[in-house]
């Protein structure tokens, strides 16, 4: 094992969040789960971690919403284009559907949610993208 104080935190988080668990984290950096959770243990360590994690989260969903209108208008064109089968264009709606069904559900829940813990988890995602 390796000497445990000389790994430095930013070893461990980035060994966490590339092997999503404390065994195999500790396993790549060479030290013990046991100091892993003594490390999780500390304010510190815990908030650079966090902060780690959203920053992945927050890079993840930027890139799926420089997608998102591309794929809107790939759907629309679809459904738009006479020459298409009307199955094929009336699929295309049905999709247009479902999904602003399911986002408008989401959203809706993300504010109710945001009345009650002053900031929703949506918001949270969103800061620092725009």
């Amino acid at each position: 094992m390796a000497n445990t104080q000389t790994i430095s935190n930013e070893e461990i988080i980035a060994a966490m969040l590339q092997h999503g668990t404390i065994k195999e984290a500790a396993a790549a950096t060479g030290t013990t789960p046991r100091t892993i959770y003594d490390r999780m243990k500390k304010k510190d360590f815990r908030a650079a971690y966090m902060e780690a994690k959203n920053d992945i989260f927050r890079k993840a969903v930027f890139s799926i919403n420089e997608k998102l209108t591309a794929a809107i208008d790939a759907i629309v064109e679809i459904m738009s284009n006479p020459d298409n089968s009307p199955a094929v264009r009336l699929r295309a709606a049905e999709m247009i559907l479902a999904n602003a069904e399911k986002f408008a559900t989401r959203l809706a829940r993300e504010e109710t949610d945001s009345r009650h813990e002053g900031q929703s988890s949506l918001e949270k995602s969103m800061e620092g993208l725009f």
